[in-house]
């Protein structure tokens, strides 16, 4: 019995005929890879199988052939459909492309100019065109408190819901959230449209 490598010398050389290669899956495999010769697997049985089991003709799926040679047989090429000239002077029909509708501006606009109210409001410059809100009450704060407290808009009637504005107050944390997120939904609506 020769060894593995000698097998696969002899199926290199072509020296292997289709009975010696079936024996061995990996040399089928060579086989078909290398000269596209079509084998039927072995099936590899257990020694105790082998002694009852009545031996198998073995039959190629492929014609014969010399191993040598690769042989690609009678293939027809794949029949082309080529288009029918056009008579002169006239245009091929061409599809429409779709229409994509652009995103509106709308949105990006509106997100522009509630960031321009939140910073206004920062600077208390919102106060004078609106008015402070403040009923004259004990609780309305003195002059000075003209941003209005986003966290507190509910409480616009008394003096909760207003504040110093920037230079002279504290920039809370509501004013720089909003401030931060609607810049953050800027960008994002720009880079979508």
């Amino acid at each position: 019995m020769s060894t593995s490598r000698d097998k696969l010398q002899q199926l290199l050389d072509g020296d292997l005929s289709a009975e010696d290669i079936a024996d061995d899956p990996a040399l089928v495999t060579l086989a078909d890879r290398l000269y596209g010769i079509k084998i039927t697997p072995a099936r590899p049985k257990k020694a105790r199988d082998m002694v009852d089991a009545p031996v198998a003709e073995l039959t190629e799926v492929a014609p014969p052939t010399n191993m040598l040679i690769e042989v690609i047989g009678d293939l027809a090429p794949a029949a082309q459909s080529i288009p029918e000239p056009l008579p002169p002077g006239e245009l091929p029909a061409l599809t429409p492309l779709p229409t994509t509708k652009g995103a509106s501006k709308a949105p990006l606009f509106g997100l522009g100019a509630l960031l321009l109210l939140v910073v206004a409001n920062v600077f208390g410059l919102l106060s004078s065109v609106m008015g402070s809100g403040c009923l004259e009450s004990d609780l309305c704060p003195s002059d000075g408190y003209t941003k209005m407290n986003l966290a507190s808009p509910h409480e616009l009637g008394n003096g909760l819901g207003w504040s110093l504005p920037f230079p002279d107050g504290a920039l809370g944390i509501p004013d720089i959230v909003a401030v931060i997120g609607l810049l953050v939904a800027m960008v994002v609506m720009w880079r979508r449209s």
